[in-house]
C-alpha cells in the first residue's frame, strides 16, 4: 500500500516536471485546427481546406485554405483570411503568414476594423506584437459614403503614407498624414499623433495645434499655439497652451493659458489661469501684461458640512471678455468671489446652516469698483421645525456685515445687520375648510454708517425694530356632483395684519431689493425678498382656483386697509384695491400659459404674457409673448411689446437640423435679435453655422454680425471660426479656434 502510494506520488512529481520544463509542447496543445477537410503533405504540413479555422486562447484566424508548417511553427495565409484579435477588433487581408503565437504576421491588402466601428486600410501590413503598422493607409471613423459623381468616399478620412496603430498604448501615429473631406485634401502634416479611438484612458502629449491669422487693414499677423496635455496622475489633469503673436508690423506678444483639474474626495478644484506677456518685445521694460485667474473649488467637508469657493480676478476690466468671450462671466456686470460654508443636519433632521463671504469686481468699462459691495460675513441659520401641540414653530438667525469703499444714493457705506425670525403655523381642517393661521416675527438690530437720508444729510448710528405680521387663511375647494371637465373649485382668501410702521430710510436696503407683485408671493406675510425692508401692510387677500390634471386657473387680488403700504406702492398699486392678478395654464402634449395682471381702477390691462410650446411635424415651437403698459394721469408713459420666437427641426435627411430664435418688438417693429443655425452630425462628423444679428435702436449704430462655423471630427476634434461677418473695412481678428469634439453629439449607426 504504501509503495502503490510513492509510485503515485513520483509520476505526479514527473508531470510536473514536464509541464514547467517543456512548453513547446504545451503551445502545440494551444492550437486548434478546424476544416471540412484537413490533410497533410510531403512535408508534413498541415493543410486544412474548406472553412478553415484556427484558434489560440481568444484569437482566431478563418479562411478557405490554411496551411500549419509544424517545423517553423507559422501560419501560412495564400488567401483572403479574417483575425479576430482578443479584443474584438477585426483584421482581413490575403497572401500573408502569422507566427503560431499571433504575435508576428505579415500580410497584403490590409483592412482593420476597430471595435468602435473606425476602420484603418493598406496595401500592405505587419503586426508586431501589440503594434499594427500599415503601409499606404486610410483610416476613417465614418461608416456612411457620400457619392461624388461615380466615386463613393467617406464624409472624411486620413490618408497616410504609414499608420502605425499602438493596440496596447492606444495611440494612431500617421506619416506624411493628409485629411480628405469629402474626397477634398484640407490639410497636410509631415508627423501626427492622435490617440486611438479605443482610447479610454488619458495620456500625457500634444494635442492638435493652431494657427490663427488676424486681419488688421491691409497687414496680416499670425497666432500659432501648441496645447501640451499633462495627465499627471488618475484624479489630476493639467492643459498648457502657449501662444505665440507676430507678424503684421507689430510686437512680438505670448498669452499662455493654464487649465488644471483634479478629482477630490468628496468634490473637485479647477484653475483657469491666463495671462499675457511681452518676452520678446523691443525695449521691454515691463514682461507682465495682464492676466486672469478663475478658481472654483467644491467639498463635502463630512456628512454634515459642504464647503465651495467661486473666484474670479482680473488685472483689468475687460480681460476675461477678451480672452474667454465664450465664458457666463462675460455677461455679468461684476466678477464675484465667494466662499461659502454650508452646514445640515447640525442639531436636527431639517436645519440648515449657510455662511458666506464675498466680495465682487467690476467687468464694465462703466462701473466703480468703490461702490462693489465686500460681505464679510453673512450668517443664516434655519433652525428646523418643530412641532408643538398642533403647531409648528421654526425660527432663522441672520447676521451680515457689508462695506464699500464708498456710499451710493441708494446703499451705506457700512451695514451691519442681526435679525431673529420666528414662525409659527397652525393648520386645522374645519367645515370642509383648511384654515392656518401664521405668524411671522422679526427682531432686528441695524448698523449703518454713512447713509444718505436726503440730498445733504447722512445717517450713521443704530436703528432697532421688533416687527410682528399675523395672517389668517381659510382654503375651501369643493366639486359639484355633475362636474365638467373633472374640475376642483377652490376659493380662498386671507387677512394679514403687520404694525403700520414705514420702513426706514436710515437704513441700507441690501438683500431686498429684487421684488414682484405676482401670484407666487401675494399670499406671502412678507412679500419683500428679503428682510432689510418688511411689508407693512394690513390687507385682505382673496381668490379663485380652478383645476384639474391639465388645465389651471387663478384669480388673485388684494384689498389695503391703510395708504402707507410700502410694497404696495413701490410696485405700482395706486389704490387700496390692488391690480388684479390672473393666470392660465394648460399642460399636455401641447402647454399653453397666460398670465395678466388687470388695473381695476383705471380701467387696463397693465401686462400680459402669453407662452406656447407645441410640439409640430417640422419641430418644437416654442412662442412667448409681453405685452406691458404704464400710465400717468390717463396717459400711456410706457409702452412695451414683444415676441420671442424658437424653432428647433426635428431631423431631416438623417442627420441635419435647423433652428431659429429671435426677439421682435412690435411696436418699434424691428427684431431687436435673432439667430438661425444649421447642424449637422452623422456618426464621424458634424456641421455647425451659426448667425446672430443684434440691432440697436440708435442711428449710429450698425447691427452686430456674428457668423461662426465649426467643424467636428470624430476622434479628431473640432475646429471653429471667429466671427466671419466681420466687414472688410473694419478691423479684423478672424481665426479658427481648435477644441475637443463632443463625442455625444455624433450619431450611431448599427
Amino acid at each position: 500500500m504504501i509503495s502503490l502510494k510513492k509510485n503515485i506520488l513520483i509520476i505526479s512529481i514527473i508531470i510536473f516536471i514536464f509541464i514547467i520544463f517543456i512548453p513547446n509542447l504545451n503551445d502545440a496543445k494551444e492550437i486548434l485546427i478546424y476544416a471540412d477537410k484537413i490533410t497533410y503533405d510531403e512535408d508534413k504540413n498541415i493543410i486544412a481546406r474548406g472553412n478553415a479555422k484556427i484558434f489560440k486562447e481568444n484569437q482566431f484566424i478563418n479562411s478557405d485554405l490554411i496551411i500549419y508548417n509544424e517545423k517553423i511553427k507559422r501560419i501560412i495565409l495564400p488567401t483572403e483570411f479574417v483575425l479576430k484579435d482578443d479584443r474584438n477588433n477585426f483584421l482581413s487581408g490575403s497572401n500573408g503568414y502569422f507566427e503560431q503565437n499571433l504575435t508576428y504576421g505579415e500580410f497584403d491588402n490590409v483592412k482593420i476594423k476597430l471595435n468602435d466601428g473606425s476602420r484603418i486600410i493598406g496595401e500592405k501590413g505587419k503586426r508586431d506584437g501589440h503594434v499594427d503598422i500599415i503601409s499606404k493607409a486610410v483610416y476613417t471613423p465614418c461608416i456612411s459614403r457620400i457619392k461624388i459623381g461615380n466615386f463613393i468616399c467617406p464624409t472624411w478620412q486620413l490618408e497616410a503614407e504609414k499608420i502605425l496603430h499602438d493596440n496596447k498604448n492606444l495611440f494612431l501615429y500617421q506619416k506624411h498624414s493628409k485629411m480628405r473631406v469629402i474626397n477634398t485634401p484640407v490639410y497636410y502634416l509631415p508627423y501626427m499623433v492622435t490617440p486611438s479611438p479605443l482610447r479610454k484612458e488619458r495620456k500625457s502629449g500634444f494635442l492638435t495645434p493652431s494657427l490663427n491669422f488676424n486681419f488688421f487693414d491691409s497687414k496680416t499677423s499670425q497666432s500659432p499655439s501648441f496645447p501640451y496635455y499633462f495627465n499627471l496622475s488618475e484624479d489630476k489633469e493639467l492643459t498648457f497652451t502657449p501662444i505665440f503673436n507676430y507678424g503684421g508690423g507689430v510686437d512680438s506678444s505670448q498669452r499662455f493659458n493654464f487649465d488644471y483639474n483634479q478629482i477630490i474626495s468628496g468634490g473637485y478644484f479647477s484653475s483657469d489661469l491666463i495671462f499675457d506677456s511681452n518676452f520678446e518685445n523691443q525695449n521691454n521694460n515691463k514682461w507682465f501684461s495682464d492676466a486672469s485667474l478663475i478658481t472654483t473649488y467644491k467639498k463635502n467637508i463630512n456628512s454634515n458640512y459642504r464647503v465651495s469657493i467661486d473666484s474670479a480676478l482680473q488685472t483689468s476690466k475687460n480681460y476675461i471678455q477678451i480672452t474667454q468671450p465664450n465664458s457666463d462671466l462675460s455677461y455679468t456686470n461684476s466678477l464675484s468671489n465667494k466662499i461659502n460654508l454650508e452646514g445640515f443636519n447640525l442639531k436636527k433632521i431639517d436645519d440648515y446652516l449657510l455662511i458666506n463671504s464675498g466680495f465682487y469686481l467690476t467687468n464694465q468699462e462703466n462701473e466703480d469698483n468703490k461702490t462693489n459691495p465686500t460681505v464679510l460675513p453673512n450668517i443664516k441659520y434655519y433652525s428646523g421645525n418643530s412641532k408643538i401641540n398642533n403647531h409648528n414653530i421654526s425660527s432663522i438667525y441672520e447676521i451680515y456685515n457689508i462695506f464699500r469703499d464708498t456710499n451710493t444714493d441708494i446703499h451705506s457705506e457700512n451695514q451691519q445687520k442681526f435679525s431673529y425670525k420666528i414662525n409659527t403655523s397652525n393648520l386645522n381642517y374645519k367645515l370642509n375648510s383648511k384654515i392656518n393661521l401664521e405668524t411671522e416675527t422679526y427682531t432686528q438690530i441695524f448698523n449703518t454708517k454713512n447713509k444718505l437720508m436726503d440730498s445733504d444729510s447722512f445717517h450713521t448710528g443704530s436703528y432697532a425694530r421688533l416687527f410682528p405680521i399675523l395672517g389668517v387663511s381659510i382654503e375651501s375647494p369643493f366639486k359639484f356632483n355633475k362636474t365638467i371637465y373633472n374640475f376642483t373649485y377652490k376659493p380662498r382668501t386671507q387677512l394679514i395684519i403687520s404694525p403700520g410702521m414705514s420702513n426706514s430710510n436710515k437704513i441700507s436696503n441690501e438683500d431686498s431689493s429684487n421684488n414682484s407683485f405676482a401670484i407666487g408671493n401675494v399670499m406671502s406675510l412678507n412679500r419683500y425678498s428679503g428682510s432689510d425692508k418688511l411689508d407693512n401692510s394690513k390687507r385682505i387677500s382673496y381668490g379663485f382656483d380652478i383645476y384639474n390634471e391639465k388645465i389651471k386657473l387663478n384669480l388673485l387680488q388684494t384689498y389695503e386697509f391703510t395708504n402707507n403700504s410700502n410694497f404696495h406702492r413701490e410696485q405700482g398699486n395706486d389704490k387700496r384695491l390692488s391690480d388684479l392678478l390672473g393666470s392660465f395654464d394648460f399642460q399636455d402634449k401641447k402647454s399653453f400659459n397666460y398670465n395678466f395682471r388687470y388695473d381695476v381702477n383705471d380701467n387696463y390691462l397693465k401686462s400680459q404674457n402669453i407662452n406656447f410650446i407645441s410640439p409640430t411635424i417640422i419641430g418644437d415651437i416654442n412662442l412667448s409673448y409681453l405685452d406691458e403698459k404704464t400710465k400717468t394721469d390717463n396717459s400711456i408713459t410706457q409702452d412695451t411689446e414683444t415676441l420671442n420666437y424658437k424653432l428647433n427641426s426635428k431631423k431631416f435627411k438623417k442627420f441635419s437640423k435647423i433652428y431659429l430664435s429671435g426677439l421682435y418688438d412690435l411696436k418699434k417693429e424691428i427684431n431687436s435679435e435673432y439667430s438661425i443655425g444649421y447642424t449637422y452630425f452623422d456618426e464621424c462628423f458634424g456641421i455647425n453655422l451659426d448667425f446672430n444679428r443684434k440691432s440697436y435702436e440708435e442711428d449710429n449704430l450698425k447691427p452686430q454680425d456674428i457668423l461662426t462655423l465649426m467643424f467636428s471630427f470624430k476622434n479628431i476634434g473640432s475646429y471653429k471660426s471667429s466671427n466671419l461677418a466681420v466687414s472688410e473695412t473694419d478691423k479684423q481678428d478672424i481665426r479658427w479656434e481648435t477644441g475637443d469634439s463632443n463625442e455625444n453629439l455624433f450619431e450611431i449607426i448599427d
